[in-house]
């Protein structure tokens, strides 16, 4: 499927929770490119100025007459859309992108696991699921901190309420008396609520320590892997983006082509965390090698860790994603 720029028009705001909001965008003519359960867009925006473009999924299904996207008020640009993104207002989208939806990876009985923001994709998987197959079994377990942070959570109720093979689960940190799902997601909640576990396929979405963890327990519990499929933006728990080289630390040079300029990057590091980290600025959306926003040219001895959305001429020609592109030499970078 084939990842398009366009110009969307927003026609509905809404609040979900204290700090989750959804809106809906259509074309100004014409019909939305066709998209899959699960897919991503990125929203293009200026703040003081300068351009800012973020990655999100969407929430919405492919047979919605709209796209949404559900945005949690956090970080630079979501807060900058809280803050301005109107009814009636036009934005730039590019999308969809993404190989995290039951279209791709189907299987018979899926089991859905997210936590906070994550659930934005399992909704729109879960709504086109059972638009597809009304009768199809699947467990859905969501762990968030309060009933007031769960987001979709009437919708939820309900769509389980008039489907009976579909069975929601809700762990919450602080839960009110009576609730059966108390804490974070344990083995013990995994056996109990999915006792068929090593029989699904599972679809795991969430804040980087929730995924790690939980990726620890699906393995200890003999899940293999070839049945665990995850998305996730942004960088592994614990790092930053914009993380420092230490003064005496063994490292690499990294040349912007343009400029002549030399940035010292680490091994390991990437070309993205290494740039920002000088204080230089790139277009980057998604930062988990799956939007092609931080496509550059580079020169010099590197290790991908993802090849999504570049081709095989791409490839030759030293064509790389900076976000999930690490130096193992000197390298030089255009973009």
């Amino acid at each position: 499927m084939t990842s398009t720029s366009l110009t969307l028009r927003c026609i509905g705001r809404r609040a979900d929770t204290h700090d989750v909001a959804s809106w809906q965008f259509v074309p100004q003519t014409g019909s939305l490119p066709a998209v899959l359960a699960g897919q991503c867009v990125t929203l293009h925006t200026e703040i003081d100025g300068k351009p800012h473009c973020r990655a999100y999924t969407l929430s919405s299904s492919p047979r919605d007459p709209f796209w949404q996207v559900t945005i949690k008020d956090v970080g630079l640009v979501s807060h900058h859309l809280h803050q301005t993104l109107q009814v009636g207002d036009e934005i730039r989208v590019d999308g969809p992108f993404g190989d995290f939806n039951l279209t791709a990876l189907p299987c018979e009985r899926p089991l859905l696991l997210s936590a906070g923001s994550g659930i934005t994709p399992m909704w729109a998987m879960l709504r086109d699921e059972l638009a597809k197959r009304p009768d199809t079994n699947i467990r859905f377990i969501h762990s968030a901190r309060s009933p007031e942070d769960v987001i979709f959570a009437d919708d939820l109720t309900a769509l389980a309420e008039v489907h009976a093979g579909v069975r929601y689960a809700l762990i919450l940190e602080g839960a009110p008396a009576g609730h059966p799902w108390v804490g974070r997601l344990t083995p013990e909640m995994l056996k109990e609520l999915a006792p068929d576990l090593l029989s699904r396929h599972v679809y795991l979405c969430g804040p980087a320590p929730y995924m790690t963890a939980v990726c620890t327990m699906l393995a200890e519990l003999g899940l293999p892997a070839a049945q665990l499929h995850q998305e996730s933006f942004g960088l592994p728990a614990g790092t930053s983006s914009a993380a420092p080289v230490a003064a005496g630390s063994d490292h690499f040079w990294l040349t912007l082509k343009k400029s002549g300029k030399k940035v010292k990057i680490l091994p390991g590091q990437t070309l993205l965390a290494a740039l920002e980290g000088a204080g230089e600025t790139m277009m980057a959306a998604c930062r988990a090698g799956v939007c092609g926003a931080c496509r550059c040219t580079t020169e010099g001895e590197i290790e991908r860790q993802s090849v999504m959305t570049l081709s095989s001429q791409d490839l030759e020609s030293g064509v790389a994603l900076a976000c999930s592109c690490t130096a193992s030499g000197d390298v030089s970078i255009d973009y």
